[in-house]
Order: structure tokens, then sequence, then C-alpha cells
């Protein structure tokens, strides 16, 4: 931080007038910015949920693809997410920052206006955090506290041979629209993707939301069986998933949601969009099991338009492996490799 242009105390009035409480979180916090530590009213019957993520410069996000505002939104919105896949409700919001003396007061809140507009949007509060100097570029960390009635509690270890396997959403967006990112930073032009659809895959890398609010009608119903958010790619989150629940899996690849501008977009690059929608990460979509008994359920909410999802797949024994059926109809065993969180 410039400290000539800005002191501490004077940062700290900025970023409380930039993360108002939201009403119906106000009885719950009891002392939020400005104390040692904030005092958190949590309800009876409910367990705490905590999940924390640091993002270092240049190495998961680069100043030349992000504007402030949109690095402190999907910075949040990745937070949210992780809440969401525990089938929580995200409450409250703690935010560390490292300051180069790059940044000025207005980087800082443009930043901030980008955490505040994602926690609106999932009616979560900011009620503290810290902020230091860096010599190695900027750092930011974000920590979310949600919570959950205990029996709500999705887990990745708890899918079944067996159950059915589905996705929110659409698939493979955000790594289509990190490349677009990156070839706009090299000074190259894309080709064949409309400027339309370079515009919705760019924000679904930049903007992507947490699916919070299918998360609960899945948690509140007991429709899910387990959970995990795209974080690292398809394939390496369903490997989480039959990892921690000791068993296998078989997915379409034909049933596989992809959106109309990622097919152009990989087209236009003689790519195989499944490579996208299996490997590409940061999606933050929704990857959940359910028992057939329920599956009636979850498919009349998808009716209902109350959830936007896909069955792609099944839940297998264990010995059966990680397999994929190609879009030839062949069935193949399911490479898994971990997404690289890059620059974006």
């Amino acid at each position: 931080m410039r400290q000539g242009r800005i002191g501490e105390f004077a940062l700290l009035r900025r970023l409380r007038n930039a993360t108002q409480i939201p009403h119906a979180l106000r009885r719950a916090v009891l002392a939020g910015i400005g104390d040692d530590a904030a005092v958190l009213k949590t309800r009876p019957g409910r367990v705490l949920l905590a999940t924390t993520d640091l993002l270092v410069e240049r190495v998961h996000f680069d100043l030349a693809c992000t504007t402030y505002r949109q690095l402190g939104y999907k910075a949040a919105m990745a937070n949210l997410s992780d809440i969401a896949a525990m089938g929580g409700l995200p409450r409250f919001v703690l935010i560390a920052l490292a300051l180069t003396p790059r940044q000025s007061p207005r980087d800082v809140d443009a930043l901030y206006a980008g955490v505040a507009a994602a926690c609106r949007r999932a009616a979560a509060a900011v009620v503290g955090g810290d902020t230091s100097v860096s010599r190695a570029g900027l750092f930011v960390s974000l920590t979310v506290l949600g919570e959950a009635s205990p029996a709500e509690v999705l887990r990745r270890s708890t899918a079944r041979a067996g159950d059915h396997l589905y996705v929110t959403g659409t698939v493979g967006d955000a790594q289509a629209g990190l490349e677009i990112l990156l070839a706009r930073k090299a000074g190259r032009r894309g080709r064949g993707t409309s400027a339309r659809e370079t515009a919705y895959l760019t924000g679904r890398h930049q903007a992507p939301t947490a699916r919070v609010r299918e998360a609960r009608h899945l948690a509140e119903g007991r429709l899910a069986s387990a959970a995990i958010d795209l974080s690292d790619g398809l394939a390496g989150d369903v490997r989480h998933i039959c990892e921690e629940s000791t068993v296998g899996c078989l997915i379409d690849a034909r049933r596989l949601p992809l959106s109309a501008a990622l097919i152009a977009h990989a087209r236009a690059r003689r790519r195989d969009p499944l490579a996208y929608a299996l490997g590409g990460g940061e999606d933050y979509e929704l990857l959940f099991t359910v028992r057939p008994g329920n599956v009636p359920h979850v498919e009349r909410l998808i009716r209902r338009r109350l959830l936007r999802a896909t069955p792609i797949g099944r839940i297998t024994p264990a010995r059966a492996g990680l397999r994929i059926i190609g879009a030839d109809g062949s069935v193949r065993p399911l490479a898994a490799k971990g997404y690289e969180h890059r620059l974006g």
C-alpha cells in the first residue's frame, strides 16, 4: 500500500464502509471490523463450516488479465462455492491482503467491492481480516464461515455404488475463458468465436457463480448423497469423490453439458471440447451423487427449473475403476489429471 497516501486506520475505515453487514445478519454479528476479533453468534442445532483460500499474484492470477474488482469477486465466489458444496449457508467472510507499493487505495476499494458484490449474492457478511505489506506481489486470502444442520452436510466420502451422478450448469467454460484472456495478453486475436461467445467464456472464468441456492435444495431435501465443487476439473474432482468414498464411476461423455460458446471455441482451435469439460478447472459447478430413490425428486426440481443439472453417469463398485463412455460408445479408463490453477 502507498503508505504516504493512506494509513492503516484510514484503510480500516474505508474497508468498514465498503462492507456493510446485511440486515439479515446484523443480530448474528456482535462485533465486526474494528475489534481484535469478530464476535459471531451461531444458531442452536447448527454446525460451523470453515474454508480458506490463498491467491498469489503471478501464480493464481495476473493483473494484466483481470481487474481488481474481478479478482475480489472470483476469490469470494471460490470460497462461497466450497461452503455450498458442503450443503451449507455462507455467513461470514474474513479477508487478508498483503499489498505491494503498486496498489492504490482505489485498487483496494475495487477489490473489496468485488468481494462485497459476491457476498451480497450469497447474503454473507465481511466481518474482519488483516492487511500487510508484500515485496513479492499481491496476496489475497479469504476465509468463509458457513453453517448447516448436521444431517444436511454433504461430504465427498458418502457416495455408494448405484448412485446417479449429476453436474450443474455447463463444464469447461472457465478454461476456454482463460485461454482467451492469455491470448489477448500475448496480443493474439481469437478466431472462430463471436464477441458474444468470447464475453460469455471470459465471464465464466472471471466471474463464476457459487451454486449456493442449488446446493441448498439438495441439502434441505437430503437429495444428494455426496458432493464436490468443480475447481480441479470434472475428471479430477470425480476422482476425489471416488477415492474418498472407495467407489468407481462410469461417466457418459455424450451427456456432458457443453455450452455452445465452448464448442465454438474448441472447434476454432481444432480441439475436442470434451478435453475442456474433463480437464478444465475453476468452473465452480456442483458435482453430486443421488441415491436411486431420490432421482425422481431431483428430476422434478430440474423440470421446475429450481435446479439446472444434468445426469452424466453412475457410481460403480470400486473394482470397476473410473471409466468413461466415449463419443463412439466405447468404454475406456477415465484419465483424471488434476487441473493446474493458472494465471487469470
